[in-house]
């Protein structure tokens, strides 16, 4: 069960980079299809729940279509939105993501509930209407996503100069000769590290301090729910003043006390309005800096680069995750507080937060220009 629960972050490290090739070399259509063909089609095998093999097998295959599709949204920005619409239309890209755990862990217990006692016929009866949702998602995309625009949109004069840049190995060097982008790298790293490692451990974070696990689950879910509403709100600040860097500072700035105040209150509404704000602040940074990211690196190498810091996300949500854990058992025992790591993931988003401070925004999004491969 452990090895199903962390299939996904696992199979992304390997795949991402891969798959970002092929979002640059293709467009995003070709490698959305492709995403979605594995999913939909390995999700069937886990209709044999009593058989571990073919379900591991299934979530295999679906972990290795899940790059394709969220690597995409980025490249697919970068197609069809202009520069002054990109933080907004990469929220709107990640917010569908956000919402997309909030429907599963909504209808999931009552559909379990309603298909009978029978745990595995309940599973198998849930999996297959997932199933079929992913199908009907497959074939609408299908039919109705287009590769372009009939007008390509407004792209800054150095992003055209970018798209010659070679889609090789190369080019991925070359990602890592922009100071920018290596600075995002760290953020990502530490940004989604913290959130995978709060969203995995948050029952365990929470009952030390007397707070059950269904309340605990309400404070996960108040988390990604004000990260919705965030998504929305501060990229479409930030294309309305074309700026990227103070929405990463605000994040880090009001990261570093939120999970500090999670692992030190006691009272469940207080972690409530840390875990909101929490959420609105750190979550709503996932486009900006991925629109941020696209400036840099220019619209050619926007999947690769794409690709990468999701890569760095989802190794950090791994090791952070370890790293807690650890911390744990090392003050305060198998049944012991996490108050000590989360002061640890405060000093990580002060980190966070020096480095974000390094960035250097450009007077017009897009005026860095990828060296010469």
């Amino acid at each position: 069960m452990v090895l199903l629960a962390t299939m996904f972050p696992l199979v992304y490290i390997p795949v991402s980079i891969p798959a970002g090739f092929l979002i640059d070399r293709r467009g995003f259509r070709f490698a959305v299809l492709l995403g979605a063909l594995l999913t939909t089609g390995f999700s069937f095998l886990r209709l044999f729940a009593d058989n571990y093999a073919l379900v591991l097998t299934g979530m295999i295959g679906i972990s290795v279509g899940q790059p394709f599709v969220l690597n995409s949204i980025t490249k697919m920005v970068s197609t069809w939105f202009p520069t002054r619409e990109s933080a907004l239309a990469n929220g709107l890209g990640s917010l569908s993501l956000f919402l997309g755990m909030i429907v599963a862990l909504a209808l999931t217990p009552p559909l379990l509930k309603a298909f009978g006692e029978n745990n595995i016929a309940s599973l198998r009866w849930v999996v297959f209407i997932y199933s079929l949702v992913s199908l009907a998602g497959l074939v609408l995309f299908a039919l109705l996503g287009r590769a372009r625009p009939p007008k390509p949109p407004e792209r800054t004069e150095s992003e055209t100069l970018g798209e010659e840049v070679s889609i090789n190995l190369a080019g991925l060097r070359s990602l890592f000769s922009l100071r920018n982008f290596r600075l995002l790298c760290v953020i990502i790293l530490i940004g989604n590290g913290s959130f995978v490692g709060l969203m995995q451990l948050i029952e365990k974070i929470l009952k030390p301090k007397g707070i059950d696990s269904s309340t605990a689950g309400n404070i996960g879910a108040v988390v990604v729910l004000a990260g919705v509403v965030g998504c929305v709100v501060l990229p479409s600040i930030s294309d309305r003043l074309m700026r990227r860097k103070p929405f990463l500072l605000l994040a880090a700035g009001v990261a570093a006390p939120a999970f500090f105040l999670i692992g030190a209150l006691r009272s469940a509404a207080a972690v409530f309005v840390a875990g909101g704000l929490l959420g609105f602040f750190l979550l709503s940074a996932l486009p900006v800096l991925l629109a941020f990211s696209e400036e840099v690196t220019g619209a050619a190498l926007t999947g690769t680069a794409t690709s990468m810091l999701l890569l760095l996300g989802n190794a950090g949500g791994v090791v952070v995750t370890l790293v807690m854990e650890a911390i744990k058992g090392a003050t305060g025992g198998p049944e012991g507080s996490f108050f000590w790591a989360m002061v640890f993931l405060s000093l990580a988003f002060l980190v966070a937060l020096l480095v974000a401070f390094r960035l250097r925004e450009e007077k017009a999004p897009g005026e860095a220009v990828l060296p010469a491969p």
